[in-house]
């Protein structure tokens, strides 16, 4: 039954929808999603995202004293301070590290490679060695050569006897590499922890991860522990994006508190110009005792002039100047340093986690809208416009939740992926409306397009809440007709010109029912059964099923003319029958083979009125009830009251002459539909 095929439909399209959602999810998983392949376009649009949290977030901190880590830099104003130029000798370092451990320096940083000894002084090299040695909190920078790709680790060749690109790594072994990891948009987020040399033979620490060692009391070589998703260094824990973690930076360049190299080396023992040129000992040094900003501080010693081609995209920027968003090596060293002290790292949600999210996203969103646009509405607009609300207020929760994970909860979780997916869903519930309403169309057709008029039909597609398949009770017009004498007519003509008769007999009846907005039931033989009112309701079925016998019985005299090849006359006469009454219309018969009918006693009445003009010699017999529906729009003669078989209560019936020409139906001229 086409009721049951509904269901079994509706029961199908729900299974359609999550099968649909899911897929499109599982597509921008695989597509967008970083979990199983990196697509250059979607990874920087993500990588974009992280960037626009960050500046939505702000700097953590106002004032960089709050700090642990000072920067210690070498500017402009130092080459302008200096007596020598610059590369400065070696002995300015080793000043330094003398003069940083009295002030309280608990680790000391260079940012700078020493790769070559100084061979026309070979004692400044001494000097700065033996410093590094006897201070035993020096961090060097190192720079690892022959690195060989390896996904997202780094594997290098280490030799034997390899001082990393530092000549002072032998004076205690405290070193770090000081490579920055870039994005492929040129931008450092990311830092290395450590550095798998060729095979997993040797770990070499990142800069920052050598330091976290030497302010922790460890050797500076330390390495971590891997545990699946994150480095274990002693009794601190890093998350692991393979070798590296996301910088959780605390602001844009000038965060941190910056001082001169060239101030702290400023002691009795040391004369800058500026005290040549005013012939006075600034001794800056000395103030430092005072305040002393780098007690128990990470002092990073490093360039900060544009000249040292250590300028780096970074994803902060001042605010109100994005495009100031660059900052010196040695500051974003700072800002890893800071958040491995401080334990304050960024976290991304796991590949399954930010999967899920993006799968249940592209569901749930086609879930909702599908069932939004399911609803029939009179101004069906609204709800497309209801339908995009949704799609946009989808897309808002997704950048607000981001961005609130980010600054409350230091969590990055995707958003390219979640948005890719609502504005999938959003298309895609489109596409399957459009389909899904397609194919319902195409079911009208194919059900009704040969039993009732195209504009039923068009009706029905516009409007397919009109089309009620399940049975139900209505007051209805059924008609029956019959061909008088039709088995004498059969045995007078060959089989192949019987044939012929009949389907122009049966073609020209049923244009003039589906002309009168009847619908087709059935053809039995010569028989013809067909009735008003539905599929869509009819307020005037008696009275257009009236006009269709009239005009049936008109259309015998022109058929009757010719039939015979032989030009024998054929006198065509049918019988026909009128009831109008309460029955049950829908869909009888099985699962593959099916009818859209009408049953009840008022259709078997109107099958017995068929018969009935036999007795009477008429052509048209209407019911007592039809006749109450067209009784001031036709010609009757009144023929008797009978009692049906099955009935004790007898009903009048009519001769149904003709349809008067004065008048008809309010509205019947030309045909309308009911309101439903």
């Amino acid at each position: 039954m086409i009721e049951n095929k509904l269901k079994i439909s509706g029961g199908k399209d729900w299974s359609q929808r999550l099968v649909i959602g899911l897929c499109i999810g599982l597509l921008v998983t695989i597509f967008v999603q970083d979990t199983f392949y990196n697509f250059g376009l979607f990874h920087k649009l993500h990588l974009s995202t992280i960037d626009h949290r960050f500046n939505q977030r702000g700097p953590l901190v106002r004032d960089g004293t709050e700090l642990d880590v000072v920067i210690l830099g070498i500017s402009r104003e130092s080459f302008e301070t200096a007596p020598d130029p610059y590369p400065f000798p070696r002995h300015y370092y080793a000043r330094a590290i003398r003069n940083l451990n009295k002030l309280g320096a608990k680790v000391i940083g260079i940012d700078l490679i020493f790769d070559t000894p100084v061979y026309q002084e070979p004692e400044q090299d001494e000097v700065l060695y033996n410093e590094i040695k006897e201070a035993e909190n020096t961090v060097l920078a190192g720079i690892l050569r022959g690195i060989e790709r390896r996904g997202e680790a780094e594997a290098v060749i280490v030799q034997e006897g390899d001082t990393f690109g530092n000549i002072f790594f032998e004076a205690d072994s405290s070193l770090g590499f000081v490579q920055m990891r870039k994005d492929p948009d040129g931008v450092v987020r990311r830092y290395p922890v450590s550095m798998l040399t060729r095979g997993g033979a040797r770990m070499m620490p990142s800069f920052g991860t050598a330091i976290l060692n030497r302010y922790d009391g460890r050797d500076a070589l330390t390495q971590p522990h891997i545990d699946n998703n994150k480095f274990i260094l002693g009794d601190r824990t890093i998350p692991r994006m393979a070798e590296t973690v996301y910088i959780n930076y605390y602001g844009p360049s000038g965060t941190f508190t910056h001082f001169d190299l060239i101030d702290v080396i400023d002691d009795e023992t040391f004369t800058t110009l500026d005290e040549i040129r005013y012939g006075v000992d600034l001794d800056i040094f000395y103030d430092f005792l005072e305040t002393n900003p780098f007690e128990d501080k990470v002092v990073l010693i490093g360039p900060v002039f544009p000249e040292s081609q250590d300028l780096h995209s970074t994803p902060v920027h001042p605010e109100g100047a994005p495009d100031f968003n660059e900052m010196y090596g040695v500051e974003i060293h700072a800002n890893m340093i800071q958040a491995m002290l401080d334990n304050n790292y960024l976290k991304p949600v796991s590949n399954f986690t930010a999967s899920l999210i993006v799968i249940l996203s592209a569901f749930i969103l086609f879930m909702l809208i599908t069932v939004i646009k399911a609803v029939k509405f009179r101004h069906q607009f609204l709800l497309e416009i209801i339908s995009i609300l949704i799609a946009a207020g989808a897309v808002y929760l997704v950048f607000y939740s981001a961005d609130w994970y980010f600054i409350n909860k230091n969590l990055i979780i995707p958003v390219v992926g979640p948005v890719t997916s609502v504005i999938l869903g959003y298309f895609g519930t489109t596409i399957h409306q459009y389909l899904t309403e397609r194919r319902q169309k195409e079911m009208v057709k194919s059900i009704f397009g040969h039993y009732v008029s195209p504009a039923i039909v068009n009706e029905l597609i516009s409007d397919t809440d009109k089309l009620r398949l399940g049975g139900e009770r209505r007051e209805l017009t059924v008609l029956f007709s019959d061909i008088a004498g039709f088995t004498s007519i059969s045995e007078e003509l060959p089989p192949e010109e019987l044939v012929d008769l009949l389907n122009e007999y049966l073609d020209a009846m049923t244009s003039i029912i589906i002309k009168n907005i009847g619908t087709l039931d059935k053809y039995e033989g010569d028989a013809i059964m067909a009735f008003w009112g539905a599929p869509i309701p009819l307020r005037d079925h008696a009275y257009y099923a009236c006009l269709s016998a009239i005009e049936m019985q008109q259309a015998l005299n022109q058929l009757g003319k010719g039939s015979d090849k032989n030009k024998k006359k054929i006198n065509l006469q049918t019988r026909i029958g009128i009831n109008t009454g309460e029955m049950i219309v829908g869909n009888m018969g099985g699962k593959e083979r099916f009818d859209y009918t009408v049953i009840g006693d008022n259709v078997n009445l109107a099958a017995r009125l068929e018969v009935t003009n036999k007795n009477y010699g008429t052509n048209i017999i209407i019911s007592h009830n039809t006749y109450q529906h067209v009784k001031d729009y036709v010609i009757v003669r009144e023929l008797d009251t009978i009692v049906v078989k099955g009935k004790t209560e007898g009903t009048t019936i009519y001769e149904l002459i003709d349809m008067r020409k004065e008048g008809f139906p309010e509205g019947v001229r030309p045909i309308d539909f009911a309101d439903v």
